[in-house]
């Protein structure tokens, strides 16, 4: 715990310091001695830290943290006032008669003929310097206010970073044991039925668990990546499907180094099969479209509907919801993402900046 406090409390004595031999400035040269400088300059420093104590103490938590930013200011000046004041109480009680010749000479030569109680009132001399005292008194105060500030701001700023990797981690997590059941379940219908495409899926499947394991740890991966992943899936669930389901994938990058979140056209792809090729009865389509530009990436898939009803797909594609929180988590408020549904076909249009989140 003392290593731990000691970094600060040295950063905190060396800007202290700092503070008292601003204070001291070029009024050592008319003092008498050490012990006077020291007393001249530590005052103004022991008015500075009390209340910079207080600032930060009271009115930051009971004010500035509440948005309450009125009062706050208010409380500040109030407070740099009284110091001031207090400065005035001290300076006339001690500091002048202590140091008659230095000191005291360089005040009551203008301030002679005012009595302590007018020295703490407002007339128009008192006035200036009771004002001047302000800007000294305070910047050491609003220095470290604002460097607390800028730190506390800092430290949510990277708390919710991490809360919200921990909920993306949450979501991917979520998606992949999903998805990697519904495929190794095809794997092993395939297998069962004898089909001769067996080891070409499973060749496939290691290309996909390579992309998932080791490509996306990433935020956001190339779109080039990201369309090879899906090749692979395509090729995977036509060996399953065959004939049963006709399948068009055109993609258009002219933004080669476009870069978008991993795995978020997953869900929809494996989506479009599921409900689609798996529960069609007659030939299904799935259609799928990409093109980036500088700007964004625009991703379009159309799958066809089984002819049963009371089936909705949107009310029972699993990664639907996932897929929202995730976008909600990489891409806030600036993605567009449109569902359409009709009883022959189902529609989704995805389009995401081309750079990540910030479209940068």
């Amino acid at each position: 715990m003392i290593a731990e406090y000691k970094p600060k409390f040295m950063l905190q004595l060396l800007f202290w310091t700092a503070v008292f031999m601003i204070n001291l400035g070029p009024e050592w040269q008319r003092l008498s001695g050490i012990r006077e400088a020291i007393e001249v300059g530590g005052l103004t420093t022991v008015l500075q830290g009390l209340l910079y104590v207080l600032a930060h103490n009271l009115w930051v938590p009971r004010l500035l943290n509440k948005e309450k930013i009125a009062l706050f200011f208010l409380a500040f000046l109030l407070s740099a006032l009284f110091a001031a004041e207090l400065y005035i109480l001290v300076s006339y009680l001690y500091l002048e008669p202590a140091y008659p010749l230095t000191y005291g000479a360089f005040y009551l030569d203008k301030l002679a003929d005012y009595s302590l109680l007018e020295r703490l009132g407002f007339s128009f001399l008192i006035k200036y310097i009771l004002l001047s005292k302000l800007p000294t008194l305070s910047f050491p105060a609003v220095i470290l206010i604002a460097v607390s500030f800028y730190q506390q701001q800092k430290q949510l700023l990277a708390l919710k970073q991490q809360k919200q990797e921990a909920e993306l981690n949450a979501l991917k997590n979520q998606l992949n044991p999903h998805f990697i059941f519904n495929t190794l379940n095809n794997i092993y219908s395939m297998a069962i039925n004898g089909s001769t495409h067996t080891a070409e899926a499973i060749a496939k499947l290691s290309g996909i668990f390579d992309y998932v394991l080791y490509q996306c740890n990433e935020r956001y991966v190339s779109l080039t990546a990201e369309i090879d992943m899906i090749n692979n899936y395509i090729a995977l669930e036509s060996l399953r499907y065959g004939d049963r389901v006709q399948v068009s994938f055109h993609h258009n990058t002219k933004n080669t180094s476009a870069k978008v979140a991993p795995l978020l056209y997953l869900s929809l792809v494996e989506n479009a099969f599921k409900h689609g090729a798996s529960q069609a009865l007659n030939q299904a389509e799935i259609d799928i479209d990409i093109n980036a530009d500088d700007h964004c990436v625009t991703f379009n898939i159309r799958n066809t509907k089984p002819n049963h009803p009371g089936i909705s797909q949107a009310k029972t594609a699993i990664g639907s919801d996932n897929l929202k929180k995730q976008l909600e988590l990489l891409y806030p408020g600036v993605y567009q993402l449109h569902i359409n549904e009709t009883d022959t076909e189902y529609f989704v249009s995805l389009e995401l900046p081309s750079r990540g989140g910030d479209g940068g």
